[in-house]
């Protein structure tokens, strides 16, 4: 592997790290995980063993920093909304336009970091884990705020889970060749997650 393999730029700017994550995700997503060999993988980029190996340890770290970084990203931008956000209403909106964004603008990655998460070891699961409670918290943490506001109904476990769900899931369906359906499935979304939050 020479230097300029391992460190190289393509075409749009990537860095040979982001492509293997990105060709990665692209591969995981459309034939699962452990339907794609190291092999593929490395044909697939163009590039080496070695190259890979100068930036990940294995086929598993490429997954865990996969399904780590995304929901990451959510987390931190969940975090920002409700400091930018005092009207709870204004801020279950953001967050779920934001999620649906993130979604649709990396539904390869998002489709392996839903999808995918039990081909982590036991340790990985559990922090990637983790990241999804921490970002579940912050859609509480919002309907805790509009329950005292008054604007809001109370908590409720399931209700959450069942909203998130549905905009999860917009992963299987979301089409990048529809660009027209994200802004219909963010006002569509979010006016069902205010009708069945608000008192």
């Amino acid at each position: 592997m020479s230097y300029t393999e391992a460190v190289a730029t393509d075409p749009s700017g990537q860095t040979l790290q982001e492509r293997i994550l990105k060709t990665a995700a692209q591969l995981f997503a459309a034939k699962g995980f452990h339907a794609v060999g190291m092999q593929a993988l490395c044909e697939a980029l163009e590039i080496s063993r070695g190259a890979f190996y100068h930036h990940f340890r294995s086929k598993d770290d490429v997954l865990n920093d996969i399904c780590t970084r995304y929901m990451t990203e959510l987390v931190h931008k969940g975090q920002q909304t409700l400091k930018d956000e005092a009207d709870p209403t204004r801020c279950l909106q953001r967050l779920g336009q934001d999620l649906l964004q993130v979604i649709a603008a990396n539904l390869p990655e998002l489709t392996v970091c839903f999808r995918e998460i039990q081909s982590l070891d036991s340790e990985r699961r559990q922090k990637v884990v983790h990241l999804h409670r921490t970002y579940e918290s912050l859609w509480k943490q919002t309907v805790e705020r509009g329950a005292q506001a008054g604007v809001l109904l109370p908590y409720s476990r399931v209700r959450i889970k069942a909203l998130l769900g549905m905009y999860y899931y917009s992963y299987i369906w979301l089409n990048p060749d529809r660009p027209q359906e994200l802004p219909q499935a963010i006002a569509s979304f979010n006016d069902i997650a205010l009708k069945g939050l608000q008192t």
